[in-house]
């Protein structure tokens, strides 16, 4: 990986700056990080559940405390034309809105989000590589220019090199250079691996993972 954010945004080498979060069932540093900064809330208040899958309705919910914790700007949430989140929380519907607004989302359809759908670990990418280029870029983050070689700058990483074998086939263009811009980036949970999987579903002790090292990009 060539683009590593030069910070952590979860140190925990000094004493009592990212504490321990009282979860029961899994012991893990990107975790307490993402209690810490509020992203998470947990289960319960002493379970995690690190193994069950992410629904698009919790990951809208993670992604916008990400945003509003990584200096993005956040939009007012209002109705974006999907037809299918009526029955859930006022919480969770004005953040499904505020990823549309922002561009994390486009829906599963034009009038659709598919709340009760598990995350992809290839969405998952698209998720945070969009909200990337949102968020203000820390101290130590990477960034590129948006298009060409001058003008405005955004939170990713132009290395077209990766470790994995199985994402050649991808028929979004997009969700390939995104899995490889958060390699780059240091944000994947597989820094080491050959394969991303990026059909499999998305864990939640992989979010935690996700998005811990994305906030050390942001400001």
């Amino acid at each position: 990986a060539n683009d590593l954010a030069t910070y952590s945004a979860c140190p925990t080498a000094i004493a009592g700056l990212i504490p321990q979060a009282a979860f029961t069932d899994v012991t893990s540093t990107h975790v307490d990080c993402i209690k810490y900064y509020g992203i998470t809330k947990g289960t319960t208040a002493t379970t995690y559940s690190p193994t069950a899958s992410v629904t698009r309705w919790q990951m809208a919910l993670f992604l916008t405390r990400l945003a509003n914790r990584s200096g993005a700007t956040i939009p007012d949430g209002s109705a974006q034309g999907f037809t299918d989140i009526a029955g859930y929380s006022a919480e969770i519907q004005t953040a499904i809105n505020q990823l549309k607004q922002l561009g994390v989302t486009t829906g599963t359809t034009a009038t659709t989000y598919s709340p009760a759908d598990n995350v992809t670990r290839e969405q998952m990418a698209l998720f945070i590589s969009r909200l990337l280029k949102k968020a203000k870029v820390g101290p130590g983050g990477n960034t590129e220019y948006v298009t060409g070689t001058t003008g405005a700058k955004e939170i990713k990483s132009n290395d077209v090199d990766d470790n994995f074998t199985d994402i050649g086939w991808l028929s979004l263009i997009e969700s390939a250079t995104a899995i490889t811009s958060l390699w780059n980036l240091g944000v994947t949970d597989v820094q080491t691996g050959s394969t991303y999987e990026p059909t499999v579903i998305m864990t939640r002790k992989s979010m935690a993972t996700f998005m811990a090292n994305a906030l050390a990009h942001t400001n």
